[in-house]
């Protein structure tokens, strides 16, 4: 007499019922709801000694949409990132700077054409007033602004506008 097979499972963790059943966008056949995941992102309010806070302009080249608009220094979490960790890279690759280690300051979340976005927030402080920074490709300028100024400045995820109006109540 031969063993049974094994049941085998599906590559996302859930078996069809029938050998030949569809799976679609929405799920497999059998009903179960497909996971969505967010992307994240981490971003720094990063001030000078004077209580300036440091704004970079997003390229032409970035997106047509994007195109001039501003954005805070952070990027991509990676999967094998510390968050801080993380942080303090892309910190350092845009600008050139090292700050104080960062403190959790908010969160928010927005979806984009191809995915659902997490952004975290940090505060984090570097010495001295307006200090000169090397700035990478990413970017095309860097400004040194009062919280006050921000309003004059269109950035690409209004997200980042509502964290930074929580900042400036506080």
């Amino acid at each position: 007499m031969s063993k049974p097979k094994k049941a085998h499972r599906h590559r996302r963790g859930v078996r069809p019922k029938a050998p030949n059943a569809k799976v679609t966008r929405k799920g497999p056949a059998n009903g179960t709801r497909q996971r969505h995941f967010y992307d994240v992102r981490q971003y720094a309010l990063l001030r000078d000694g004077a209580g300036h806070l440091l704004i970079l302009q997003l390229p032409k080249e970035y997106d047509e949409s994007a195109a001039n608009t501003w954005t805070l220094p952070g990027g991509k979490l990676e999967p094998t990132d510390d968050p801080a960790a993380g942080l303090m890279r892309e910190i350092e690759e845009e600008t050139g700077l090292k700050p104080s280690l960062p403190v959790l300051c908010g969160l928010a979340r927005w979806t984009t054409r191809a995915s659902k976005k997490l952004g975290i927030f940090y505060r984090t402080t570097i010495t001295g007033n307006k200090p000169a920074l090397t700035l990478s490709g990413e970017h095309q300028r860097a400004v040194w602004v009062t919280l006050d100024e921000l309003a004059g400045f269109p950035f690409h995820r209004p997200e980042m506008l509502e964290v930074l109006k929580q900042e400036q109540s506080q």
